[in-house]
């Protein structure tokens, strides 16, 4: 697939999450207003817009797994060589191919089960809640077989061994370290 087509997609994607999360604002939002002001509600706003905070929590996570963006040991991996590195990257992408099996397996039994289910208000099928962790499942464990075989080849260079992001709390503490150790 050409860059251009994936950076559409992606594209897409983040747009659609823009979108659903501006739509769940508003329902929330204005289901509170008219609560408070008007003593009434929109009864289907809490159904959409809890099924759309459960799609905007996987295609999040999507996201950020594309751009390698979640939480990661990458202080401690920094420590290792090149070999180290390799390994810890191989591990923690075919740790996560495992777990995305798992909620893939775990989703589509759900949504199975589900599909007849259909919430009290709205009438949406509950396998609509599951399907938003099939898709997640799937996307990011696509994710990991790439970057596995790209490990596999040799397709990856040693800066791109370590992804993932430091806490907040660490990221702080390094910077006042180097600031207290020019002083």
């Amino acid at each position: 697939m050409s860059g251009r087509i994936k950076g559409a997609l992606l594209r897409g994607v983040e747009n659609l999450l823009i979108v659903g999360f501006v739509a769940m604002i508003a329902m929330v939002f204005g289901n509170v207003v008219l609560r408070y002001a008007f003593n009434s509600g929109i009864t289907a706003s809490e159904e959409l817009s809890r099924l759309l905070f459960v799609w905007l929590t996987f295609g999040g996570a999507f996201l950020v797994a594309r751009e390698g963006g979640h939480l990661g040991m990458t202080t401690l991996v920094l420590m290792l060589g090149q070999r180290g590195r390799w390994w810890c990257r191989f591990a923690a992408e075919s740790l996560s191919l495992f777990c995305m099996v798992l909620l893939v397996a775990g989703c589509w039994s759900q949504t199975a089960i589900n599909i007849d289910n259909h919430a009290p208000v709205t009438g949406v099928p509950l396998a609509m809640t599951y399907l938003a962790g099939l898709v997640c499942g799937l996307g990011i464990g696509a994710l990991n077989l790439l970057t596995i075989v790209a490990l596999l080849r040799g397709q990856i260079g040693e800066d791109e061994l370590v992804i993932g992001a430091e806490s907040e709390e660490l990221s702080a503490f390094e910077a006042q370290q180097r600031r207290e150790a020019r002083s």
